[in-house]
């Protein structure tokens, strides 16, 4: 009787280790790993991408610059200190720094600089400008919102500015 009660022990024991079966991440629910805060498993981004919903689109910036539309290809953001810089490079460098806040409420521009006809502009004492955040995604790190200012050629007497300006999706980093 013994030894059928043992063997019995040992079935029950062999049939739990082969019903234990390790199983990784690409085979549970994509669920939990798109609402975790981390890029991981087929994600293209934090949280989207992949299974998970779409990522934002690509960043832009637009903007009339003086008399000139400015339409910037190559837009990228950074953190610096307190601020966000965002920037574009082309088709002339454009940059400008703000430190975030609320959404949809002014904030002052704290740094301005940008080509224009050749020649480069700085926001001085006296000049101004703000931004409006629509969105800010501070998982992500993803701004978007409005923006406006006015600078000074740094050759001489001229003033230009920035009107109707739109920054959309700008991923922004250290």
């Amino acid at each position: 009787m013994k030894n059928i009660q043992l063997i019995c022990i040992a079935l029950l024991l062999l049939t739990g280790f082969y019903s234990c079966e390790k199983t990784d991440d690409t085979t549970n629910s994509n669920t939990a790993l798109c609402t975790d805060g981390k890029r991981n498993g087929s994600e293209t981004e934090i949280d989207c991408g992949g299974a998970c919903q779409a990522c934002p689109g690509a960043a832009s910036l637009t903007c009339t610059l003086g008399t000139s539309s400015y339409v910037g290809t190559s837009v990228s953001g950074q953190i610096l200190g307190p601020s966000i810089r965002i920037y574009s490079n082309t088709p002339n460098p454009l940059n400008f720094m703000f430190v975030p806040s609320a959404i949809n409420l002014p904030i002052p521009i704290s740094a301005v600089s940008f080509a224009y006809r050749g020649e480069a502009y700085a926001m001085e004492s006296g000049d101004s400008g703000r931004v409006t955040l629509t969105a800010l995604d501070t998982l992500r790190k993803i701004a978007s919102g409005t923006f406006w200012f006015t600078a000074n050629r740094t050759t001489g007497p001229d003033t230009t500015s920035a009107r109707g300006g739109v920054f959309e999706n700008v991923r922004y980093n250290n």
